[in-house]
């Protein structure tokens, strides 16, 4: 109880929630923290957990994702007026002058970003991005580009995914995947929605589903993004 009290202070949650499904794996369970202790493929956790942030506006899961992977990586980060003469990448110094060209804060704000917005927004920041879509990948296939990015140190993986596919309550989103379990084939994802769901365990078979559910935004399916320093 003590750990677990101990890792969700350090996510800013508590343990007290909302209602759960019972066939996912939340960090804040003994069972969620046994997997992530007990898998090898755990390194991006730290990392990641160490720079995750709520969404700042209930559309910027996409925002808020590339902040997290931006600072985890070994990379030149901006130095916001306020943090002066820190430097650290936070949800608004993302909207540079070629992402509001993409796609203006206001119409992020208003309806997110698609999958290849979101490869080209990472882009636009100086990191590589490669995007993919769940109708292109078979489930083998997703599991195998998860274990590979996250056994590069200099790589990190987002998912956008459907909510309801879970289940749990919403539809798309995007967040960062920490860590992967092969004794339960499942996938550790960091929800930026810190404030309506923990960090949760879910199938890889799960996730491919979630992804393969349509963005209204784009009129396809949706994916996920594999991300690198330059």
């Amino acid at each position: 109880m003590v750990r677990r009290k101990l890792i969700a202070a350090l996510l800013g949650l508590t343990l007290a929630g909302p209602v759960m499904a019972d066939d996912l794996v939340y960090l804040t369970s003994a069972e969620g923290e046994d997997r992530l202790l007990a898998t090898s493929m755990n390194r991006d956790y730290f990392p990641l957990a160490s720079y995750l942030e709520y969404e700042q506006i209930l559309t910027f899961c996409g925002p808020a994702s590339v902040a997290a992977v931006a600072n985890s990586l070994d990379i030149s980060r901006p130095s916001p007026d306020r943090l002066y003469p820190w430097t650290l990448f936070t949800q608004d110094t993302l909207f540079n002058e070629a992402n509001q060209k993409l796609k203006p804060y206001a119409m992020v704000e208003h309806e997110g970003l698609t999958l290849a917005e979101l490869d080209t927004f990472i882009e636009n920041l100086g990191m590589k991005a490669d995007h993919h879509f769940a109708d292109e990948t078979s489930v083998d296939a997703l599991r195998e580009a998860i274990k590979a990015t996250l056994s590069d140190r200099n790589s990190r993986f987002i998912a956008n995914y459907s909510r309801k596919a879970l289940p749990q309550e919403g539809d798309g989103h995007i967040s960062p995947v920490a860590a992967y379990d092969e004794a339960s084939d499942s996938v550790l994802i960091l929800d930026v929605a810190k404030y309506k769901y923990p960090p949760v365990w879910v199938s890889v078979e799960t996730l491919h589903a979630g992804m393969m559910m349509t963005d209204s935004g784009s009129n396809r399916s949706r994916g996920f993004v594999v991300v690198s320093a330059p």
